[in-house]
């Protein structure tokens, strides 16, 4: 991910002259000190709107199913009541003089186009369609004036025994942690009574250098490689910060793993204590060994930052990245190379609450390079993951994709509500190929399938077998 092509030379420029203002530096590492103020990562989200506000690839569709027990009408009643309760969605970004972000109310009506059959609010100029996929697909790649509209549309289609509803959330709006509130709420039609917390500051500048140098000796240090290519960097520091993946035309596939071999998982996070998620980001990095071939990697670990204080209804985006950067000898056995694996899993996440940006920016006024990364893990709950619904209701939520892909190559394993799991992988089309996807998808699924059985092996073997035949 070295190339240095005109396109990419010129928005990154762009990039590099947006944070040149150095917004994202150590004072950053706090939560809003005024009604309606941005908080850290919501700061790093503007900025990165404000680089290509054309962009889709934060829109974040979601297709609801609605069952008996709700109407089209009882649905809009609950979304227009999220929409008055949750600053975060009824409202618009508005810069102070100085060009500083905030939330300002902005609640425009929605509107019935036939009665009691589709209703819609926030959507201008896209015509209705009749296949809700497709709809779907098209409220999702339409983009945000997020200083003109509120960072939300819907649209809700009325059947004989329930409701469709197309939800699109800017990720401005909202986090993993967001959902249970905000669905909560346009399941149950009931707002909850929160508690009134005032937001705390959390500025600590020796936390930003604990994290610091703990990022040189690890995942920012000299001799770290691509782990697609297995290749050392071949452009200089300086260039590398105009050389960062930009998104790019993505596809998604999913496996549905067996009950059985994630159950298996808990025995193993037991025996290394560890929670199963962070077994999941370690399987996640032994995947990427088995796949590239790269023993010694750096992994982006999305995580929730949300500080006390900061409601969902009031901060949205409260999200974080923890580079994380493994070492697999394959002489190993599988158990020591899961022990190990889970130990960097939990000695990066000590640094959680250190926000990525003022790492970053740190990181580029000592003359550092950009992160050598090309790769992300995620393990999340699906939206309506601990959502409560209203007694014999059936409510189901399905993701809609908007095609685009923000890195190279991106594994997650989502933990749906009726806790299966599933593992998605995403791709950019012009640095992965649909039958390399396919073999990282087989490789993943199969480590889930055999590694609770192969603690006493050699991980070589396990990667040999995890291989597709």
């Amino acid at each position: 991910m070295n190339k240095l092509t005109e396109p990419r030379l010129e928005l990154m420029r762009r990039r590099l002259a947006a944070i040149g203002g150095d917004h994202a530096s150590a004072e950053t590492v706090a939560a809003p000190t005024r009604p309606g103020g941005f908080g850290v990562a919501e700061n790093r989200m503007w900025r990165i709107y404000q680089l290509d506000p054309e962009s889709v690839s934060h829109n974040i569709a979601l297709v609801l199913e609605f069952g008996d027990g709700y109407t089209a009408e009882s649905v809009v009643a609950a979304f227009e009541l999220l929409i008055r309760e949750a600053d975060v969605l009824g409202s618009i970004v508005a810069l102070d003089t100085d060009g500083v972000p905030h939330r300002t109310p902005h609640r425009p009506h929605g509107r019935w186009i036939e009665s009691g059959a589709l209703w819609e609010w926030g959507v201008h100029g896209i015509p209705p369609l009749t296949d809700i996929h497709t709809a779907a697909q098209t409220l999702a790649c339409t983009p945000f004036r997020l200083t003109h509209e509120p960072p939300v549309r819907a649209r809700v289609h009325g059947r004989p025994r329930g409701a469709t509803m197309i939800l699109v959330v800017h990720h401005l709006a909202v986090d993993d942690t967001s959902w249970p509130l905000l669905l909560g709420a346009l399941l149950s039609g009931a707002w909850p009574d929160l508690p009134d917390t005032a937001p705390t500051t959390d500025h600590d500048p020796a936390a930003l250098e604990r994290a610091l140098r703990h990022a040189r000796r690890t995942w920012a240090a000299e001799d770290v490689r691509f782990p697609l290519t297995d290749s050392l960097p071949t452009i200089d520091p300086a260039q590398s910060w105009l050389s960062p993946m930009e998104d790019g035309e993505g596809t998604r596939l999913t496996r549905t793993l067996e009950p059985d071999h994630v159950t298996a998982l808990d025995s193993v996070s037991r025996e290394l204590g560890a929670t199963v998620n962070a077994v999941l980001v370690g399987l996640c990095a032994l995947g990427v060994y088995a796949i590239t071939g790269a023993a010694d990697h750096v992994l982006l670990v999305p995580t929730d930052n949300r500080r006390p204080g900061a409601r969902p209804d009031r901060v949205g985006y409260s999200g974080n990245i923890v580079p994380m950067r493994f070492a697999f000898d394959p002489n190993a056995s599988v158990r020591e190379a899961m022990r190990r694996a889970v130990s960097v899993v939990y000695d990066s996440m000590e640094f959680a609450t250190v926000d990525y940006g003022a790492i970053l920016t740190a990181i580029r006024r000592a003359g550092g390079r950009f992160p050598v990364a090309e790769i992300m893990a995620s393990v999340r709950n699906a939206p309506l993951r601990n959502v409560p619904t209203p007694h014999g209701s059936l409510v189901t939520c399905e993701s809609v994709s908007h095609g685009l892909a923000n890195y190279p190559l991106t594994l997650t394993f989502e933990i749906r509500p009726d806790d299966s799991v599933r593992l998605e992988v995403d791709y950019r089309n012009d640095v992965c190929t649909a039958d390399f996807a396919e073999r990282a998808a087989s490789i993943l699924t199969a480590l889930v399938a055999r590694t609770p059985a192969a603690l006493g092996h050699s991980l070589s073997e396990l990667v040999r077998a995890a291989e597709p035949t």
